[in-house]
């Protein structure tokens, strides 16, 4: 054989050779294998104002991962495995109708997932369990609602005029837009704390007082899902009552205390000590009315120990 048709030869082998590796690298990338896997759904809103729970989770929640059979092919699978260990697909929920407040939706997972991100990753849905999942879809809106005080052990002043006042005067409130109509048919307040002050020990009776106290809701909306504040605290102007009262004992008798320490010694009052004393008394007005109808009740009291006694000198 010539030496040009041996290499001619050669060329042809090496160029087969090659295109068929290329081929079967090529059909090695595009064999089609099917594997289950977790894959992590949230539900999502078109727009905002709406609030979605997924039924048969815990209140409020919005997410829930489904067990999928995907098929895919062989040269994708790396991409896609690790796309389903990070990504949460969203799926898109339907507002509610415009007469109603909120509805449930029952979601075709398999057609969502197979219209979801996942399928632009090369990934087909083959099967999903569950097959289907509901979710409520509600309306919400934005209350401006009142407030009350709840004082604890604090009594505030009974006048009227110097009732408590509140800055801002309402606070708003988002809710489901059933919740809302509970709200205003009850005019339900939120709770202003005075009682979770940690330094009412030191505020003066009868005397205007400006703090920040922690808010809450009335009982009828706690613990519901979708519900929240916008601020968490409000200023609250207050006046405590006065509830000390004064009054003034002319005559108060002074007794002598003397310790068991010292009774192997005698003791006299000098002849020219006043044995009664004006005494002036504040205190709780209860405590002082009982005085005032028994003023017997107070007594002046000096104690003498060991320390206050002094040897007269020789």
């Amino acid at each position: 054989m010539k030496k040009g048709a041996l290499l001619e030869s050669l060329e042809t082998v090496l160029v087969v050779t090659v295109i068929t590796a290329l081929i079967w690298l090529y059909a090695e990338g595009e064999t089609i294998i099917s594997q289950n896997r977790t894959v992590q759904i949230k539900f999502v809103a078109p727009t905002t104002g709406l609030a979605i729970t997924v039924l048969g989770e815990d209140p409020g929640t919005t997410t829930t991962s489904v067990s999928a059979t995907i098929q895919a092919s062989s040269g994708d699978w790396a991409r896609i495995s690790e796309w389903t260990k990070t990504q949460t697909v969203e799926i898109e929920v339907q507002p509610p109708p415009p007469a109603t407040y909120e509805n449930e939706q029952t979601i075709n997972l398999l057609d969502a997932l197979n219209n979801s991100p996942l399928a632009e990753a090369r990934a087909f849905v083959k099967e999903v369990s569950p097959a289907s999942t509901t979710v409520r879809v509600q309306k919400l809106e934005v209350v401006e609602m009142g407030m009350i005080v709840e004082p604890g052990e604090l009594e505030l002043s009974k006048d009227p005029l110097e009732a408590p006042t509140f800055d801002p005067e309402k606070v708003q409130v988002q809710m489901p837009s059933k919740d809302a109509i509970l709200v205003r048919s009850l005019n339900l307040k939120l709770t202003a704390h005075l009682d979770r002050r940690k330094d009412s020990d030191t505020l003066v009776e009868d005397t205007q007082k400006t703090a920040s106290v922690e808010l809450s809701l009335p009982t009828e909306l706690q613990n519901k899902p979708h519900v929240t504040l916008n601020q968490e605290t409000v200023n609250v102007t207050f006046i405590l009552d006065n509830l000390s009262k004064e009054i003034q004992l002319d005559r108060v008798q002074v007794r002598l205390n003397i310790s068991d320490e010292l009774t192997k010694y005698i003791f006299e009052i000098d002849p020219g000590t006043q044995r009664f004393i004006p005494v002036t008394l504040k205190g709780d007005e209860d405590i002082i009315n009982k005085i005032e109808q028994d003023p017997d009740l107070v007594r002046a009291q000096i104690t003498i120990k060991h320390s206050d006694l002094q040897e007269e000198p020789p």
